[in-house]
């Protein structure tokens, strides 16, 4: 033998050696793929459209795939209508050499996507033995049929030699077969058939399909070579109508016609919104019903990326539309493009991140035009986030800063967000950057729901709508206005009182509100220590927000008496008590009770009588004190022991004078008027029996009952002649006869009005003072009342003014009056009663 038959014979081992080296490789990574692969498994379907794409027939191909999963015979079959075979398609399919052609066409396109190379090999993870029946066919031979095995199953390369061997000899007799007629180019003449031999395999048949059900739309409006592809196990069809229509300059709508019955006209339409520049298109899937455009949700499982047909794995990749270019330069396992490298150049890269910057663009003038015409759903426009890891192809970082930033900031400004108030969408920021739009966010959606139902009693306007809390709490990021329980917190704080808060949210009660606000904190376990400790949100018994720590609780035992006695010796317990109806829980060490008041007031008032020149400072705190002692003798004595005995010290000399000189006038009184005690003489001046007109000296304490706090409003009493006549007029009142007066007064009205608060019926949220005795604005079963308020501490009261007795002749009105007991009203009956009339006139 020659050195040149020797040469040859050597390249021809060479050859084989290198076919089934290559073939080797390639299946040992795709059986270590097989079972680990987001992406490999469902490549097999893809490689094979691509393929009969790349083989149509003056711009058409149609396909066809069955996937039987029947017990006794799984096996699937794919089908087209595809150009016959060449001798050179027929030798790199069993040597598996690409005959991909990666020049462009006349416009600029790249003519194929891929055809017979290394990516065909994934279809083997469906059988590694596969049969193929198809037509070839050379220019100047006759159309002959023929059948092909690949198997490539061996584990070793002369068992993989052997198989490649077996399949060109397979097809060496073509010339000796009968010439195949007559040839139609629209029937499916190239079939490759993949027995399912195990659960494996199958299981990738399933992921595959799944996979083209979720692409295939895309893929019929990118390739315009695909005509149609029927699905026979579910009896689909999925074909893409002619006529797109165009919305605007490079905005087209499209539609894919799926047929639920093989042949049946009735399609079901896919509609799918694209934007186009150059080769570079993005699209997203719609709805159209009349004239609105509801934006559809991409499936987290499609691909966002597309080289005409998805590149697989690329789901990792959350863009919010699809972008499609056949000029993307895809990983040898086409899940993904370079974008990211060394610093080395890479006109690859650079190519690719172009191109992604072409569809960047695409998407904000998506984004503005879907925004401006109001299209439905445009939170789907902001379903953009951070890359869960880095892959080889990009990088958290290069993801974050070039793709997902510039996003982000334009989404900002956009108006998307439907809010809870009004129809028209707004967007999460105004122009000077301040928060427009707050988003429930929260660990758990009830906190989240309870967040969202509480501000849209305080800011409807600037919170999503109820129904898309949940979707926004997925899609904001940290610069979008969330709504933590800690900035809730925030808010509450900053009104800084019941009174401010009660007018953001009004009508409702801001106590009610503020129970639940409450309780929706607790519910937030984290951060519900770090709140309650940090935030003054919790009102004491003034109204104004303090911080949990600072407040002590009520027991309910010290009564307003002893907080205002202490209040004028100038510890204003109010301000360290929790506000009376608020539900928080304050350690039992930290509760203020009646002893405590006592001890208190019993300490002061000891420490600042020593002192006669300190005591004239707190002489109304001293009078309060008095007059509850003379009020509640037998309590006074047994709880105030020290106090009580030297209850003398409580009196400056002024007033001990006065005491001196009233008794005096009371036992001349009591003499004249022929009475035997103070109440036979009050008998007799109400039943006008005295026998003297000016006979009363004045007290705080008939001033208190004729509900007057002035001297302008005394003098004005005593031009009642009748009234006149029953006084002293060289008895004149004090100052601190109408503090006392004042006091009394409003003690009684707040008690009257807590105590309304607590009986059905009764409504006071809209309540007005319209003189000091007469409360408006109330209802009562649904009916506008007005009340007279009085205090009856003294076991009296007497109506002089006109206004109650004008009010009190109306039918819709009442007198209550509180006497130190419980506040009550008082009946026509009750006065008939108790002052024992049995006439009057009429």
């Amino acid at each position: 033998m020659s050195y040149k038959r020797k040469l040859q014979a050597s390249q021809d081992r060479a050859h084989r050696q290198n076919i089934a080296t290559k073939i080797d490789r390639e299946m040992r990574d795709l059986r270590s793929q097989v079972e680990d692969s987001p992406s490999a498994p469902r490549r097999w379907v893809w490689e094979l459209i691509q393929n009969a794409k790349d083989v149509h027939h003056n711009g058409s191909v149609n396909i066809q795939i069955e996937f039987d999963s029947s017990q006794d015979h799984k096996q699937v079959v794919f089908r087209h209508t595809g150009k016959p075979f060449t001798a050179d398609n027929i030798r790199f399919l069993i040597e598996q050499i690409s005959t991909k052609d990666r020049k462009k066409d006349e416009y600029g396109k790249r003519k194929t996507t891929g055809k017979f190379g290394t990516g065909f090999l994934s279809t083997h993870l469906l059988s590694e033995v596969v049969t193929v029946n198809a037509i070839a066919k050379e220019p100047d031979l006759e159309y002959r049929q023929f059948e092909l095995k690949l198997d490539r199953s061996g584990f070793d390369l002369d068992a993989i030699d052997h198989a490649v061997q077996e399949a060109k000899q397979s097809v060496e007799n073509l010339d000796e077969l009968a010439p195949f007629s007559p040839y139609d180019p629209t029937s499916f003449n190239t079939a490759f058939t993949y027995p399912l031999i195990d659960k494996v395999s199958v299981t990738v048949a399933q992921k595959g399909i799944k996979d083209l059900q979720n692409c295939l739309p895309y893929t019929l409006l990118f390739v315009p070579e695909i005509n149609q592809v029927s699905l026979h196990f579910q009896n689909e069809q999925y074909q893409k109508q002619k006529k797109p229509q165009s919305l605007a300059d490079s905005i087209d709508l499209v539609s894919i016609g799926i047929a639920k019955s093989l042949g049946v006209s009735d399609l079901e339409l896919f509609s799918i919104a694209t934007l186009s520049k150059g080769y570079t298109s993005i699209s997203l899937p719609v709805k159209v019903i009349g004239t609105e455009i509801y934006i559809q949700e991409i499936s987290e499982e499609t691909p966002r990326l597309f080289c005409d047909f998805p590149l697989v794995g690329t789901e990792v990749f959350p863009f919010p539309v699809i972008i499609n270019n056949p000029h993307f330069n895809p990983t040898d396992s086409r899940d993904g493009i370079f974008l990211t490298g060394n610093q080395k150049s890479n006109p690859l890269a650079e190519e690719n991140r172009e191109i992604l910057e072409n569809g960047i663009e695409l998407y904000f003038q998506l984004l503005e035009f879907a925004a401006k015409n109001k299209w439905k759903n445009l939170h789907h426009l902001a379903n953009i986030r951070h890359i869960k890891e880095s892959h080889k192809w990009v990088t958290k970082d290069w993801f974050g800063e070039n793709v997902l930033k510039p996003i982000r900031q334009k989404l900002l400004k956009a108006k998307i967000v439907n809010p809870a108030k009004d129809e028209s969408p707004v967007a999460m920021l105004t122009d000077d950057g301040k928060v427009n739009i707050w988003f429930p966010t929260a660990s758990q959606k009830e906190i989240r729901v309870k967040i969202w139902g509480l501000a849209s009693h305080w800011f409807p306007g600037s919170l999503p709508r109820q129904s898309d809390v949940e979707l926004w709490y997925w899609l904001a990021w940290k610069d979008c206005g969330k709504l933590t329980t800690k900035q809730f917190a925030d808010f509450v704080e900053y009104n800084k009182s019941i009174n401010e808060l009660s007018k953001v949210i009004a009508p409702k009660d801001c106590i009610e509100w503020l129970n639940d606000f409450y309780d929706m904190l607790k519910m937030d376990e984290e951060d519900y220590d770090s709140i309650i400790n940090s935030k003054a949100i919790f009102p004491n018994q003034h109204g104004n927000f303090c911080k949990c720590a600072k407040l002590f609780e009520d027991s309910g035992e010290i009564g307003s008496d002893f907080k205002d006695i202490l209040t004028l010796f100038g510890n204003d317990i109010r301000k360290d008590l929790a506000h009376e109806r608020i539900a928080i829980q304050i350690p039992e060490e930290r509760q203020l009770d009646r002893a405590y008041a006592i001890k208190e007031i019993s300490a002061v008032a000891l420490e600042k009588s020593n002192d006669r020149e300190i005591a004239k400072s707190y002489r109304t705190a001293f009078n309060k004190l008095l007059n509850w002692f003379r009020v509640n003798p037998a309590s006074a004595k047994e709880l105030f022991p020290v106090l009580h005995k030297r209850m003398h010290l409580l009196y400056d000399e002024d007033a001990i004078m006065e005491s001196m000189g009233k008794a005096e006038q009371l036992e001349d009184l009591l003499t004249e008027s022929g009475a035997k005690s103070v109440e036979e003489l009050k008998q007799l001046i109400q039943n006008g029996q005295s026998g003297k007109g000016e006979l009363l000296p004045i007290t705080q304490e008939i001033l208190a009952s004729m509900g007057i706090t002035s001297i302008g409003e005394w003098e004005k009493a005593l031009e009642d002649k009748d009234l006149a006549a029953l006084f002293d007029h060289e008895s004149v009142p004090t100052t601190d006869m109408f503090v006392f007066a004042q006091s009394h007064i409003r003690q009684a009205k707040e008690n009257i009005i807590q105590y309304l608060c607590t009986l059905e019926g009764y409504d006071v949220s809209n309540l007005e003072e319209t003189a000091p005795t007469v409360l408006a604005g109330i209802q009562k079963n649904g009916r506008d009342i007005q009340i007279v308020a009085r205090p009856a501490y003294t076991g009296e009261v007497i109506i002089y003014y006109t206004a109650e007795q004008d009010i009190l002749d109306f039918e819709e009105s009442e007198l209550w009056v509180d006497d130190g007991i419980e506040p009550r009203q008082i009946s026509l009956g009750y006065i008939l009663k108790k002052a024992q009339i049995k006439k009057f006139p009429i």
